[in-house]
Parts: C-alpha cells; sequence; structure tokens
C-alpha cells in the first residue's frame, strides 16, 4: 500500500500521520514522493528535512511517475482509494495499492496521538528562532495565522478568513483569557506587507514574525506551536501548528467553515471537538 504524498508541510503531515495509523494496524505501507518531481508545490516533500524522519519511501523512477499520472487521471477505483473529505474509517480496510488525499482530521491518528506528536519534533531551529521561542515562553502568546497568498488566487479557500473572522477570533480570544498587558500576539503570514498593514489597525500589542521564509518557513509552525493560544486559518499548516501546542489549557479558535463561497462545505472533521468554531 502506498500513501500518494502531495501537498505543502500541513499536507504532508496528515498523510505521514495516517501512515503512521496503518503501521500501527499492521498495514504494508509506504510513502510515494513522486508527485514532487513533475510539480511544484509549495516547498517541496519536506518531512525528513523538517522534522528529520526517516521514512520508508518508495523508489522514484521516470516509469513510476508516467504509471502514476497516468493512474491518477483516469482514477482506477480499484487501485485508487480517495480521501472522502471528511473521516472515513473505510481506508484502514482498503486493499487499493495507492490511496491519494489529504486526510485531515485527527480522528486518523487519535489513537496513536502520541506517536504522532514524537515523530513532529522539529529540527535545525537557529539562533533568531530560539530568540523569540524564549519570547513567547516568557508571555501570554497567542498565535495569529493570515493566509494569503495562493489562497487569493484559489476560489476554493478565498472569503474564509476575512479581517472580520479575525477581529471576533481576537475578541474572542480576548474574553476567554482577559486582556492583560503581558499578552503578544504573534502573527504568521506568507503575505509580510498585507498582515502589517492589518495589525497596525488593531488596538493590541502584536509582533510580525517575518524572518522565516521558503525552505526556513516551517520554523512558523514551531514558532506557533510554542505559543500558549492559537487563532488559526482554513490552513492546515497553522492547523498542525495549534494542535503541536502542548499547553493543557490552550485555546484555539478556527474558521466555522473551510472553504469559500460557492463551494459545498466539507471537512466537518477538521477541527477537534474542543477548539472554538468562529
Amino acid at each position: 500500500m502506498k500513501i500518494i504524498v502531495s501537498g505543502g508541510l500541513g499536507n504532508q503531515m496528515f498523510q505521514y500521520a495516517l501512515y503512521l495509523s496503518l503501521k500501527e494496524k499492521g498495514k504494508n505501507v509506504k510513502l510515494d514522493t513522486s508527485l514532487f518531481n513533475f510539480a511544484k508545490m509549495h516547498n517541496g516533500y519536506e518531512l525528513e528535512r523538517c522534522f528529520g524522519l526517516n521514512i520508508p519511501k518508495v523508489k522514484v523512477t521516470n516509469w513510476g511517475i508516467l504509471k502514476l499520472r497516468t493512474i491518477l487521471k483516469y482514477k482506477f477505483k480499484s487501485i485508487v482509494y480517495n480521501d472522502k473529505l471528511n473521516y472515513d474509517e473505510q481506508v484502514f480496510k482498503s486493499k487499493c495499492t495507492y490511496l491519494n488525499g489529504s486526510w485531515q482530521s485527527e480522528m486518523y491518528f487519535k489513537q496513536i496521538e502520541n506517536s504522532v506528536r514524537e515523530a513532529f519534533v522539529f529540527k535545525n531551529i537557529d539562533v533568531e528562532n530560539q530568540k523569540v521561542a524564549k519570547e513567547i515562553h516568557s508571555t501570554k502568546s497567542v498565535s495569529l495565522h493570515i493566509r494569503q497568498g495562493d489562497y487569493l488566487e484559489n476560489s476554493i479557500y478565498a472569503g474564509v478568513c476575512t479581517e472580520e473572522y479575525y477581529l471576533n477570533a481576537i475578541n474572542s480570544l480576548i474574553h476567554e483569557i482577559g486582556n492583560e498587558q503581558n499578552t503578544m500576539f504573534y502573527v504568521f503570514s506568507d503575505d509580510k506587507a498585507f498582515a502589517n498593514q492589518f495589525i497596525n489597525k488593531l488596538n493590541l500589542n502584536a509582533r510580525l514574525v517575518d524572518f522565516n521564509n521558503g525552505v526556513n518557513s516551517y520554523k512558523d509552525m514551531y514558532l506557533m506551536s510554542l505559543c500558549k493560544h492559537n487563532i488559526i486559518a482554513n490552513s492546515s499548516f497553522s492547523w498542525w501548528g495549534a494542535w503541536l501546542n502542548n499547553n493543557p489549557n490552550k485555546i484555539v479558535i478556527a474558521p466555522n467553515r473551510w472553504f469559500g463561497n460557492g463551494h459545498k462545505e466539507s471537512y466537518k472533521d477538521i477541527v477537534p471537538k474542543s477548539w472554538i468554531k468562529i
């Protein structure tokens, strides 16, 4: 059985978490990273570089890439089991050769939560990020993720995390934790200029983390996970930043919808029940 790996780091983490669950159930499973050899996706395949994981993978060959592209194009149901976009326990009983999708729900791996957390330990954290991490630990820190970039061009995700969403999320969080002097919002975004303009409108303590770019972007997720509370976007990247937050009293605020206007709503299982939907 092969899990097709695709998308950005957040998606890859969901796919790897499913891999761990299948492995725990005794399945013979590997990751297939072939798609990264012909399509540019974010920062490419990142799991091993970011977390130092040694993962069994399918050997990438030109024939293998052509075969996988053909299988996905013609959607052979006997060969490929596709993500239903909500939790689907039948995937654990599948006899298909390939599993294709994002598998975005903790329900796929809740039973092995400790194993997943042990796998996703961030590597190669530099001095600058260590300094911010120390600062985060010393304050009532809140991560706030503003996803722009490719979302502006993709109507599937656009229009969900509006300015109104963030204002409501901030007000809701302050209502829960109090607006104390040492509360600090750490803002992360793939559009630093937009994020800077946005936080300048707000009457709260905020710092834009603007130095983790390109292949170092994963270090933003590391810092998010250290904050005491989290406001996420409809993004698997900040989802993982919040999920990896080990604060037992954390408050996580997430958008009530995951897809933009005009698109059939799905991923109803993506937001854990303990998180607040706005």
